[in-house]
């Protein structure tokens, strides 16, 4: 039969202290995996509740609809408002309207727009549902330029075929004859 040793006071006290620097440890771990969850949960919701974020040199932002305007705008003229306000109205007109710029190419930003309306909105529902503005127009000039005149032309009731026909007569580069 072996016999138990005893434990000397300076072994119990190292014992002890081995014991604390576990606990704190174990603390520490539980505490960091608390941490990356809640940050994980609440980036997963950024998009919901309207915080901006970066897709590649675009800000977007997400608003509960059309109504609603992103928090950006506060940044820049009351001007740059309007035309983000007047988007909804005109958007079945943007959508069939290139921008000159250089976003379709990709050149301005790092996705290519398809369209004026890509310029203003990076993501729109079908319904009435949420949307997710872009603020690349908000310090291009061509695309507001563009949106003035969607607006202009709409008011003096052209169709969408003679604004896109206009806009293009405008702005479509013309190809030099060599």
């Amino acid at each position: 039969m072996m016999k138990r040793q005893r434990l000397t006071d300076e072994q119990i006290a190292q014992e002890h202290q081995h014991s604390r620097v576990r606990g704190i440890l174990y603390a520490l771990l539980l505490a960091f995996a608390f941490i990356t969850l809640l940050t994980a949960c609440g980036l997963a919701d950024d998009d919901k509740a309207g915080a901006e974020h970066q897709h590649g040199s675009e800000t977007w932002q997400t608003t509960s609809s059309y109504d609603e305007l992103p928090a950006f705008l506060s940044d820049y003229t009351p001007h740059t408002s309007e035309l983000y306000k007047a988007v909804h109205d005109h958007a079945h007109i943007m959508s069939g309207i290139s921008c000159y710029c250089g976003c379709a190419e990709g050149v301005e930003v790092d996705n290519p727009h398809d369209s004026l309306l890509r310029c203003y909105v990076a993501e729109h529902p079908a319904d009435e549902g949420s949307v997710t503005w872009t603020n690349h127009s908000t310090s291009c000039g061509i695309c507001k330029k563009e949106m003035e005149e969607v607006i202009a032309l709409s008011k003096q009731g052209k169709t969408a075929e003679e604004i896109r026909e206009t806009i293009d007569g405008m702005y479509k580069p013309k190809k030099s004859v060599e």
